[in-house]
């Protein structure tokens, strides 16, 4: 019969202080993830929630799309963009510009790719209010003022939380049958032509 002494209670519990700190680390280091919060933020915000689509162009071609979500207020086209830094940009400037940990970089202007994104949209699922933002995460300041198709994280989650679940219901449901009619357009791009 094996005896417990006071060293074996000293190992097990350094053990489980290793464990704890440990499983701290992870939890705290998932939680600096710039996409942890906006991860959350979208499960608050959407009813249903697409990623990395491929739709029609209205050309004959396709267009990517970063997230597409069916809300309260409508269907949403996202952008995302992770930007750590001030942000100098602006609705008629071509060239936006970065002053991060990283040193300074140009990034053309994100909104002028996302309008072609909700014109595509709209051609699939005219009738429903569609809006569009290009999403940076909260490590990214707008010190002159954010354009107009911009949001951080936070103010995305400000503008499309949750109002009165009835209401919500009821704006979930006239929204619906537009939804599935952009899903409709998606399986067809995706099906193999017959003849």
């Amino acid at each position: 019969m094996d005896i417990i002494t006071p060293g074996h209670w000293l190992a097990a519990g350094l053990a489980g202080i290793v464990i704890l700190a440990i499983i701290g680390f992870v939890y705290g280091k998932r939680r600096m993830d710039p996409w942890y919060r906006f991860d959350k933020v979208l499960q608050r915000v959407a009813r249903e929630v697409d990623r990395n689509l491929m739709i029609p162009d209205g050309m004959g071609g396709q267009i990517q799309l970063d997230y597409l979500l069916l809300t309260g207020k409508g269907i949403l086209v996202l952008d995302m963009r992770n930007a750590p830094g001030i942000v100098f940009g602006g609705d008629r400037m071509d060239e936006w510009a970065v002053l991060g940990p990283a040193g300074r970089y140009g990034m053309k202007n994100p909104q002028e790719a996302l309008f072609d994104r909700l014109a595509a949209v709209r051609a699939l699922a005219e009738g429903v209010p569609i809006s569009g933002f290009v999403v940076f995460t909260d490590r990214s300041e707008f010190t002159r003022g954010t354009p107009s198709h911009v949001l951080t994280v936070s103010q995305l989650e400000e503008k499309f939380a949750p109002g009165a679940k009835n209401s919500d219901d009821k704006l979930h449901d006239a929204f619906l049958p537009y939804w599935r009619r952009i899903h409709s357009a998606l399986r067809a791009a995706k099906s193999p032509p017959t003849g």
